[in-house]
C-alpha cells in the first residue's frame, strides 16, 4: 500500500486501528532505519491514524513512535517535533520520548541544550515514570525512566553550554526541583568541561518557507466575533495585511494556546506602538463550544483588547475550507481536539500566507517585523527589531 507522499504503509494506519498494530509497525521500523521517513510522516496531527482517537492515546502513539528515532536515527525531518516537545511540551511521556530521540543523532544546532533545560522546568510538576518497552508495557517495568532522567542523560550527550548550565543552576537552586539521583547527575554535568559558550551562536532554527500559498484564500468562509457579529474571511483579511492565531480556550497546556493569546496581546501593543496598519485575527479550533462569551473571556484574561481590527472569532460556516487553506496542525478525537501545533500566519493585502509560525514559540517582534515588510513604508519612530529565527517554521 502507498501511503502520502509516496510513502508505503502509513496511509493504511487509521483510527480504527488497534494501537498494538501501530506499535508493532513502529518496531519494524525501527529494525529497518532506512524506513525512517514513515515515522516522519506519522508525527503530522493532520494523518488518519488519529482520526477520533482520545487526547491520551495520541499521545502514546506519538510518543512511542518519537522514541523509536533512539534506534533509526534522528532524521532532519523529525526534528520540528522533537524541538517543540522540548519547547512546549507538559507531558512526562512525550518530552521522555523527545530527549530519548535526540540521542538518535546530531541536532545541528548550538543550543538544543537549552531547549532541554526549559523542558526541565516544563515537566518539574508533571513527571511521572514511563517505559519504552513496547507501546504498552507491563508494570511494573524493567527498564521505567522518567522524562527527567532522560532529559539530563541526552544533556549529558550532547553538552552542556554556557547559558544552559546557568539554567541548570537555577533547577538545582531548588531544594525540591529534582530527585537525589536526578540532582547528582546535574552537580556531575555542572562538574565537567564547559561546552563553548552559544551566546552568539545562532539559535534553534527550522527552515523557513517564505512562499506564498499557491491555494485560493477562502474567502465566502463565514466567521462570528466575540460580539455575536458575522464577517465572512475575505472581507476581513484584505485590504491590508492581517495576522491569523490559532487557538481553542479547552486547550490544557499553558505554553501553547494560553501563551500564543497572552503573546497576541503583546503583539497587538507592538503593532499600536508602532503605528501599523494590520488587523489580527484569533481563531478557534472548538466552534461549537467557544461561543461569543467564552472568546471575550478567554481574550480579555489574557490581556487581548478587543476592536474593529482585532477580534476573535469561531467558524460558522465554511470550516473545512479554512481548515484545508491553512494546512492546520490539529486532530480531533470523538468530542474534542486531541492534538494541536502553536499556530499563527501572516496574510497580505489580498489574503495570501506569505509566512507562517508554527511548532515553536514565536515572538511578537519577530511577527511585527515580518508583518512591517508587507506594509508600503515604514511609520516614523522606532522599528521592530529584525526577525529572529528561533521562533519560525516552515509552512
Amino acid at each position: 500500500m502507498t501511503g502520502r507522499r509516496g510513502r508505503p504503509l502509513t496511509e493504511g494506519l487509521r483510527g480504527d486501528v488497534e494501537e498494538q498494530t501501530i506499535g508493532e509497525f513502529v518496531d519494524a521500523i525501527a529494525q529497518a532505519p532506512d524506513r525512517r521517513a514513515e515515522l516522519v510522516d506519522l508525527l503530522d496531527e493532520r494523518h488518519p491514524v488519529y482520526s477520533g482517537r482520545g487526547a491520551n492515546a495520541v499521545v502514546r502513539i506519538r510518543g512511542y513512535i518519537m522514541a523509536a528515532f533512539a534506534r533509526t536515527g534522528l532524521p532532519d525531518a523529525a526534528l520540528p517535533y522533537v524541538f517543540e516537545e522540548l519547547e512546549s511540551g507538559r507531558d512526562a511521556y512525550l518530552v521522555a520520548a523527545a530527549a530519548r530521540a535526540l540521542r538518535g543523532g546530531t541536532t545541528g544546532t548550538s543550543e538544543v541544550d537549552l531547549l532541554i533545560t526549559a523542558a526541565l522546568t516544563n515537566v518539574r510538576q508533571v513527571d511521572d515514570a514511563v517505559s519504552f518497552n513496547g507501546i504498552h508495557p507491563s508494570w511494573p517495568a524493567a527498564d521505567r525512566t522518567t522524562a527527567t532522567e532522560e532529559l539530563l542523560c541526552t544533556l549529558d550527550a550532547v553538552g552542556l553550554g554556557t547559558r544552559a548550565a546557568a539554567a541548570l543552576r537555577d533547577i538545582l537552586a531548588d531544594p525540591f526541583g529534582l530527585s537525589p539521583a536526578d540532582r547528582t547527575l546535574a552537580e556531575a554535568l555542572l562538574d565537567r568541561p564547559r561546552a563553548a559558550s552559544s551566546c552568539c551562536s545562532p539559535a534553534v532554527v527550522i527552515p523557513t518557507d517564505k512562499h506564498p500559498s499557491p491555494r485560493p484564500a477562502p474567502v465566502d468562509v463565514v466567521l462570528e466575533d466575540q460580539d455575536g457579529r458575522s464577517v465572512r474571511f475575505g472581507d476581513y483579511v484584505t485590504g491590508r495585511p492581517t495576522v491569523v492565531v490559532f487557538f481553542y480556550t479547552r486547550c490544557e497546556n499553558p505554553n501553547k494556546c494560553s501563551l500564543s493569546i497572552t503573546r497576541l496581546a503583546h503583539l497587538q501593543r507592538e503593532i499600536r506602538d508602532h503605528d501599523l496598519d494590520v488587523r489580527t485575527a484569533a481563531v478557534t479550533y472548538d466552534p461549537d463550544r467557544d461561543d461569543p462569551t467564552r472568546l471575550t473571556a478567554y481574550g480579555r484574561d489574557r490581556g487581548v483588547v478587543f476592536g474593529p481590527d482585532d477580534r476573535f472569532f469561531r467558524t460558522v460556516a465554511g470550516r473545512a475550507a479554512l481548515d484545508e487553506y491553512f494546512q492546520l496542525g490539529v486532530g480531533f478525537g470523538p468530542t474534542v481536539v486531541n492534538r494541536h501545533r502553536i499556530e499563527l500566519f501572516v496574510l497580505d493585502g489580498a489574503g495570501v500566507i506569505v509566512e507562517a509560525f508554527t511548532r515553536m514559540q514565536w515572538r511578537p517582534d519577530a511577527v511585527a517585523a515580518a508583518v512591517q515588510a508587507l506594509l508600503p513604508s515604514s511609520p516614523a519612530g522606532p522599528s521592530p527589531t529584525s526577525r529572529s529565527l528561533e521562533t519560525r517554521c516552515a509552512y
